[in-house]
């Protein structure tokens, strides 16, 4: 009877470690990603969450950056920057979507550029920050980190809400890098822009189909 369970451990062992070998860096990096998957997002109402009291600013751009940090929120930005910076609106971005550090995983912040509709202090490009939105997700994706699935879902449906909202095209949803300014890696080569971009298409590509049937 110990004879057979040792082999029975040997075996599982053995298998577990050609798992190991052959299975692919790249994979084993996304499907520890996607291992919580089945964790609900935060359904938070966009329309509440991002309702001001001031007349909407025209906006033409939406800007995605990491924060370069492995931890943080939308108060300890806030923070770094009104204090550290001397930026006299303090937090450089409109939206912070948070990792579980500071604030939930996949939580949506509004900062307070965004709920009195003022120009972002994001990007080096003065002329880009008068017409984007900053939405900044909490990680380092150039170093240690990718985004988790809760972030990315609530990045996607932050950015429907907004480019619906506002007519903003696909076009004009863009990295951090992408902006024309000084040289930049953000939001990071971890980050999965391709993804993102997918998943907005097909949502757009569903509601295209629902209009055709209706």
């Amino acid at each position: 009877m110990i004879l057979c369970l040792s082999l029975s451990m040997i075996v599982i062992a053995l298998g577990l470690c050609a798992s190991v070998l052959f299975f692919p860096g790249s994979k084993i990096r996304w499907a520890a990603r996607h291992a919580n998957s089945e964790k609900p997002v935060y359904a938070q109402n966009l329309e509440c969450l991002c309702r001001t009291g001031v007349s909407d600013k025209p906006w033409e751009y939406i800007v995605i950056h990491h924060s370069a940090t492995t931890k943080g929120n939308a108060a300890r930005f806030d923070y770094y920057h009104r204090e550290k910076r001397k930026w006299e609106h303090g937090l450089a971005y409109h939206f912070v979507i948070g990792n579980g550090s500071f604030s939930g995983d996949g939580e949506v912040e509004v900062g307070d550029r965004w709920k009195k509709q003022i120009h972002g202090a994001h990007t080096a490009n003065a002329d880009c920050n008068r017409v984007a939105i900053g939405i900044c997700l909490v990680g380092d994706f150039e170093n240690t980190d990718i985004p988790t699935e809760n972030q990315i879902e609530s990045l996607v449906r932050l950015i429907q809400y907004l480019s619906r909202k506002y007519n903003i095209p696909s076009s004009n949803i863009l990295q951090h890098k992408q902006v024309h300014q000084k040289c930049t890696a953000c939001p990071g080569k971890n980050f999965p822009f391709a993804e993102v971009k997918t998943r907005l298409l097909q949502i757009a590509s569903k509601r295209n189909n629902l209009m055709l049937e209706l």
